[in-house]
């Protein structure tokens, strides 16, 4: 290795070259690399949603969802299957099993599965739609239009617009709100019918065999060859009322339009949509996988302006919900804090060492980040503020590894090296330990890319970009640094700043630790019982929260109204809630968007259901935490009148995991399942802090049911295939036939007037034709009776479930604390036969990822003592660096309870990189001082364990000062409030802080007491 580094210390040009390289490609890639917020992550969930018009909840059970899990339920790899089964539509959601070893396989076989569902229901036109949940499908924007204009001009502007917002540059596909398909309606007259004694499905035959276009072969002559067309279609959608339904030899003709009112409008409002109170035709905008969302939104905000001139009088283009903000502010605040630590550093790194070697190690930093920048699209990873938390968090660790090498060179410059000597012989001299500490902050990191779950897909990036980060800088201290600081060792006179002052600090220190030494087993029973008090403490007062929401800038409201509220209800219900949003004052609200109809927790319509979006100002603009406003907005809307329950969710700054308390109850048996689902919602309401109980088997709203009388059924020549499927042409309508108008295609639908629907008289006067042909009124085979409908049904694992879920005052108690509650109180094996009581939500996830967090955590440490056996030829010295561990844990308690700060899933992530950095200083320290006991063997060893700790006081001090200064910046916010990564800085910046005397006063009491027990054993001193 002398030979190596003697090579590359000799060589500044190239050393210039690599730095110099390694800078411009990282340059290049951040000019144009892909920037979000969440990094793209498969999260092994599909989604099957099958569309049945006019089912009730029970038939979409009976002959949708039912046959969809049977086939489900053959594939192996499947963790477990949810579905709704509601009116209209049944919703199947498939979690792969994390473990399962080809995910891609199962995919397969979802897809194949569904595929031999050919049994669906005649009226299930459209196959399964099969959907894979991403990270990367995450809407950007979404631009709306308002305005007093008619709703068919208002459609038409956003129809034009919609043309061009999808030719920006980076749109991959638009949802649409509030934009109704067009269809021009042939609404038959029930007194028509019986006048002309002419059934429906006549009127839809005629209109189908009259809309034809077809290509009936060529014609060819001698000289030319022409294609021969049946060309029939409607030019205009009027020219419907001009077919011909019946005719007779004498003449008499009988039109659509003698039977029916021909309207050329939209179909129904099944959704509303409003921006920021008023009605809107919205897009939400999905960019496509590899662009950037910051570039993408700013060239549709850009659209927008120039859009905006052209626009009448009274129309409103605006936008909501801009991902980039988010995107921008994350980046800015997470660049800021990093630009502020390296400040930091480079003000501390001159006061201990001299100018030009605090220049190159402090170029070790943006060296290491831009060459992990280049390296990460290799890796299919882009920038997202997950991945640059990671390069902020190792900015101290690079600086480290740094500060070891040159401060070794220094030294032995100092002791009389030639310069030549000074570089080669320092850097061989720790180039094992500062190897072996890169390797263990590796391998704590590397399990964490095993960590299942939601939260472990989305974390992947962090223990990839220190990965790649750590082998650069290693490779770039090694090749690089030697040869950048040869030349100021040649310079004669080292010029060190401090030095001096540094020195009789170290020869005091020296002194110091001398004494202490002598009283070690006194100091070390201290340690021992301030780490178990800590411990203690932790268990009893420490509370675990996944994701702390307090800062939050989303808020999402549902209003669950009582089933069968029809939807101009509910949206008048919303406008109440709306008023209240728009009291807020300026410096809290940024905007909202406003659903009615629509469920976006099951992606399903649902009249009776509203939901609002709310966008709240940053948490640094701001008075009031969003905690505090949403508990405001709640006391005001407990004042409002009226049936349905308001629920408030707030969107912390995490992946999505689900309600705090979400709970299942399975089981076959119906009453015994409601009876335990009663049960622990009672359970429950009686638990100080719960709040927002909701369960999803309320009643359906209310139905009228055909009942037939099969005897008189027969005798008229009927089925009931026939009632069936009149009835629902009837009131459903049916599409008969379409036609391409300009560039969007117009259905025609054929039903009965509507005036005629809303009336039992004209239901039961419906008239139904036989084989023969003769109209039979329905009354004369069937009676009407009206009550309440059945419920949506809900399934775990192929079982009917029941789900209830709560939210929580978190300053009361926590989810973790709330389900042990739960499952203490109920024995469901004993006292509940058939039934199951399952995790969901917030705290499964916290549960999953958790267990991988700790098998992660147990990998580690196994792979650091197998490391640390071979760095030091022995099982027991292992242990003396690794004791470091839990005392740096300790700090991290003692850190979290003064700032009064839950415990937290990216907390125990800046305890997993503690871990890796505490050792680094333990075993250089512990390296350097058996090198001494080599290198001096008949030295007295307190004199050898107290010089080897002065001698590293200086590294040290800068390490754990630069670790600190980088990360504390981001802990606290100083360029701007980063709430999701705040808590890593925290651990790990406090962590050391409260380590470093450990490793510097604990570490050489605990290798004399090694020592001291091997002597006791009468073990032979090492040689």
């Amino acid at each position: 290795m002398r030979s190596l580094f003697r090579f590359f210390a000799e060589r500044h040009l190239l050393a210039y070259l690599i730095t110099v390289m390694i800078i411009i490609l990282g340059l290049n890639t951040l000019l144009g690399i892909k920037r979000s917020i969440w990094p793209e992550a498969d999260f092994g969930v599909m989604s099957v949603v099958t569309r049945y018009p006019g089912a009730s909840p029970e038939d979409v059970e009976l002959n949708v969802t039912n046959k969809i899990e049977r086939e489900l339920k053959t594939i192996i790899g499947i963790d477990r299957m949810t579905s709704i089964s509601m009116e209209n539509v049944s919703v199947v959601e498939v979690n792969i099993d994390p473990d399962a070893d080809d995910q891609e396989k199962i995919k397969a076989d979802v897809q194949e599965a569904i595929g031999r569902v050919t049994d669906l229901p005649p009226e299930v036109t459209e196959s399964p739609q099969v959907t894979e949940i991403t990270s990367s499908r995450v809407d950007a924007i979404e631009v709306g239009l308002t305005g007093n204009l008619p709703y068919r001009e208002l459609r038409e502007l956003a129809r034009l617009f919609e043309k061009k917002l999808l030719d920006v540059p980076g749109v991959a596909e638009l949802d649409r709100f509030g934009y109704r398909a067009r269809e021009i309606r042939v609404e038959v007259s029930p007194e028509a019918m019986a006048q002309y004694q002419l059934p429906l499905w006549e009127i839809i035959a005629a209109i189908q065999e009259r809309n034809i276009r077809a290509t009936t072969g060529s014609f060819e002559s001698y000289t030319t060859e022409q294609d021969l067309v049946t060309l029939a279609q409607f030019r205009s959608p009027l020219e419907v009322g001009d077919v011909i339904v019946r005719s007779t030899f004498e003449g008499a003709l009988i039109k659509v339009k003698d039977l029916a009112i021909i309207r050329d409008d939209f179909e129904d409002e099944r959704v509303l949509s409003r921006m920021n109170g008023k009605p809107a035709v919205s897009f939400l905008v999905y960019p496509s996988e590899y662009a950037d969302v910051i570039r993408t939104c700013d060239a549709i905000k850009e659209l927008i302006y120039r859009e905006r001139t052209n626009l009448p009088e009274g129309v409103e283009l605006q936008y909501v919900n801009d991902e980039s903000r988010y995107v921008r502010d994350s980046f800015s605040v997470v660049l800021t804090n990093g630009l502020i630590g390296l400040a930091l550093i480079l003000v501390i790194l001159p006061i201990f060492l001299n100018f030009r070697t605090a220049f190159w190690v402090a170029m070790g930093i943006p060296v290491a980040l831009l060459g992990t920048i280049f390296l990460l699209p290799l890796f299919g990873i882009y920038l997202d503020t997950i991945g640059l938390t990671g390069m902020i968090l190792v900015i101290g660790i690079i600086v480290d590894d740094a500060i070891i090498i040159a401060e070794n060179i220094i030294r032995r410059r100092e002791e009389g090296d030639k310069p030549l000597d000074a570089a080669v012989e320092g850097i061989r001299e720790v180039f094992r330990p500062v190897l072996t500490t890169v390797l263990t902050t590796i391998i704590v990191f590397a399990p964490t890319f095993f960590i299942p779950g939601v939260f472990g897909k989305m974390i992947v990036p962090v223990p990839l970009a220190i990965t790649l980060a750590l082998f650069i800088s290693m490779g770039e201290v090694t090749v690089a640094l030697p040869a950048h600081l040869l030349p100021g060792l040649r310079t004669g006179a080292l010029k060190f700043s401090g030095r001096m002052w540094f020195r009789r600090l170290s020869d005091s220190y020296r002194g110091v630790i001398l004494h202490i030494l002598k009283f070690r087993y006194v100091l070390i029973l201290l340690f021992v019982i301030l780490l178990t008090g800590s411990f203690w403490y932790a268990t009893r007062h420490l509370k675990f929260i996944l994701f702390p929401t307090g800062t939050s800038e989303h808020v999402f409201i549902g209003y669950d109204l009582t089933a069968g509220t029809p939807l101009h209800v509910t949206s008048d219900r919303m406008k109440e809630v709306e008023a209240l949003l728009l009291t807020l004052p300026e410096e809290e609200l940024a905007s909202f968007t406003t659903r009615i109809g629509f469920n976006p927790f099951i992606n399903a319509e649902n009249e009776n259901y509203a939901s609002i979006s709310l966008n709240l100002t940053p948490y640094t603009e701001r008075s009031r935490t969003t905690d505090e406003i949403v508990a405001d907005l709640r006391r005001k809307t407990d004042r409002l009148q009226g049936d349905g329950r308001i629920i408030y969710t707030i969107v912390g700054t995490s992946p999505p995991v689900g309600m705090p308390i979400s709970l299942r109850v399975a089981g076959s048996d119906d009453s015994l399942r409601t009876r335990l689902a009663d049960s622990v919602e009672v359970f429950l309401g009686s638990i100080g802090g719960i709040k927002d109980i909701t369960r999803d088997d309320k009643g359906g709203k209310n139905q009228t049911e055909i009942k037939i009388n099969y005897d008189r059924l027969s005798q008229l020549g009927l089925t009931v295939a026939d009632l069936a499927r009149n009835v629902r042409i009837a009131y459903d309508g049916e599409v008969v036939t379409s036609i391409r108008y300009g560039d969007e295609d117009v259905a025609f639908k054929v039903m009965i007037q509507e005036q005629a629907r809303r009336q039992l008289s004209d239901l039961r006067g419906l008239l139904i034709p036989n084989r023969e042909g003769r109209l039979i009124p329905l009354r004369e085979v069937a009676w009407l009776a009206t009550g309440p409908g059945p419920s949506d049904f809900r399934h775990f694992d192929g079982e009917r479930a029941i789900t209830i879920e709560a939210d929580l005052d978190r300053d009361v108690t926590t989810p973790l604390e709330v389900t042990d509650m739960v499952f203490e109180h109920f024995n469901v094996e004993r006292d509940w036969p058939g039934m199951r009581l399952a995790l969901g939500g917030e705290l499964f996830a916290t549960e999953e990822s958790m267990a991988g967090i700790s098998r992660s955590f147990i990998i580690a440490v196994i792979g650091i003592y197998f490391l640390l056996v071979l760095l030091f030829n022995s099982l027991t010295q292992p242990l003396l660096v690794m004791l470091a561990i839990p005392f740096g844990i300790m700090g991290v308690i003692i850190a979290f309870a003064l700032h009064g700060e839950p415990f937290s899933f990216m907390a125990l992530m800046g305890i997993i990189g503690l871990c890796g950095v505490v050792i680094n200083d333990s075993l250089v320290l512990v390296n350097h001082i058996n090198d001494l006991r080599f290198r001096r063997p008949d030295g007295t060893t307190l004199d050898i364990v107290a010089e080897g700790t002065a001698n590293r006081l200086r590294a040290i001090i800068l390490t754990t000062l630069t670790t600190v200064v980088a990360l504390l910046p981001l802990a606290y916010g100083l360029g701007g409030t980063a709430p999701f990564v705040a808590p890593i800085a925290l651990a790990l910046g406090w962590g050391l802080v409260f380590a470093t005397p450990i490793t510097l006063v604990l570490v050489p009491c605990l290798y004399m007491t090694g020592l001291d027990i091997h002597r006791l054993l009468g073990a032979r001193k090492p040689q």
